[in-house]
């Protein structure tokens, strides 16, 4: 599952990849997807079938066919075909097991999936956070706190003059008395390209350029569902070092929300917000340092994620976490276990790297 660190890299450029993209499988069992959403099960006609994304879809009628055409993302499967409860990039639902809600379709991986998501819908759906509001007072103060928190990693200059970071780590995972150890690494080029990948036996994970993403699993890649893609961004985004990277662009905000006391330190707390993903910072009031981030985030339901940092290093000029704690709605995450291996500053990135999973 792909989940935070200091994630994200962002590339020079892009490569096509070749085309190694999973056959297109019948969806919904073959019922017309935009009756079902009006609450009817009527069967397509094969006659009558176009293909989206992974999914083949078909219907009653011509006319049911182009109004799918003219809106694929409200009336085709949500998530990219991930499972609706476990979430984006939790591995894919089952096209035959489907649930509407609110006018949307969601497939489920299994009838406990879709049972559960049955009793709270809204609690398994991410949606964008709603943007931070505060007073004029408020906002100068989070311009001040976004400052210091430049000052943390090392100085304004340090930050805006990355060109590329690469973050190396290992992820340990508990099955019984067995582990899996995958390799979790995230690449990012000035000013918004990233991947995002686990390396188990093979590579699982996303590319992202702007509006357009890959989405990779094993040999196989196809275009990232636009759903995925903001889900992806998001989590992008939730990344204190790559936020600061891009306090420049439009609709960034910064809320002062006072202080506190963090383990015995003495903190600021600041809401910042960019493109749907609202984080607050607990910042060192002395060093700047971001001591804790908390968002909103989805483990199989909504909820409340806070990663705390700790053994900060220089790393050319830099001053980066090397370790970090995670809790969710109060209750430590310990699965799997996480250890910074490296960072790499502004070294080149090899395109090859990008131009196949």
């Amino acid at each position: 599952m792909l989940r935070l660190l200091l994630t994200l890299v962002f590339l020079t450029a892009i490569t096509p990849l070749a085309a190694d993209v999973p056959e297109p499988v019948l969806a919904l069992k073959g019922n017309d997807p935009v009756a079902l959403i009006d609450g009817k099960e009527q069967p397509g006609d094969e006659k009558i079938e176009l293909t989206h994304g992974l999914f083949r879809y078909r219907f009653t009628t011509e006319a049911n066919k182009k109004l799918f055409q003219s809106k694929p993302e409200e009336y085709g499967i949500q998530l990219g075909g991930a499972c609706g409860r476990m979430g984006p990039f939790s591995g894919n639902g089952s096209p035959g097991r489907y649930f509407v809600h609110n006018r949307r379709i969601y497939v489920f991986a299994s009838e406990s999936c879709r049972n559960s998501f049955k009793l709270d819908p809204v609690g398994h759906i991410e949606l964008p956070n709603p943007v931070p509001e505060g007073t004029d007072v408020q906002k100068r103060r989070g311009a001040e706190l976004v400052e210091l928190a430049l000052k943390g990693f090392g100085g304004a200059n340090k930050v805006d003059g990355l060109r590329s970071l690469e973050a190396r780590s290992t992820w340990v995972y508990g099955q019984g008395k067995n582990e899996t150890v995958a390799k979790h690494n995230v690449f990012w080029s000035a000013p918004d390209l990233f991947r995002v990948e686990d390396v188990f036996n093979s590579t699982y994970g996303f590319t992202l350029n702007g509006k357009k993403g890959i989405q990779i699993e094993g040999k196989k890649h196809w275009p990232l569902a636009p759903s995925l893609r903001d889900v992806a961004r998001r989590q992008m985004l939730r990344q204190p070092l790559v936020v600061l990277t891009q306090r420049k662009q439009p609709g960034f905000i910064a809320i002062a929300r006072g202080k506190e006391t963090l383990d015995g330190v003495a903190v600021e707390l600041v809401d910042v917000a960019l493109d749907g993903a609202t984080s607050t910072w607990y910042l060192d009031s002395n060093t700047g340092r971001i001591l804790e981030v908390a968002y909103e985030a989805q483990r199989t339901k909504n909820g409340l994620n806070v990663v705390k940092y700790s053994d900060f290093r220089h790393v050319d000029g830099l001053m980066v976490p090397f370790a970090s704690t995670e809790s969710f709605n109060g209750k430590v995450v310990n699965d799997p276990v996480k250890k910074v291996d490296s960072y790499i500053i502004n070294a080149e990135i090899k395109k090859e790297r990008f131009s196949q999973p």
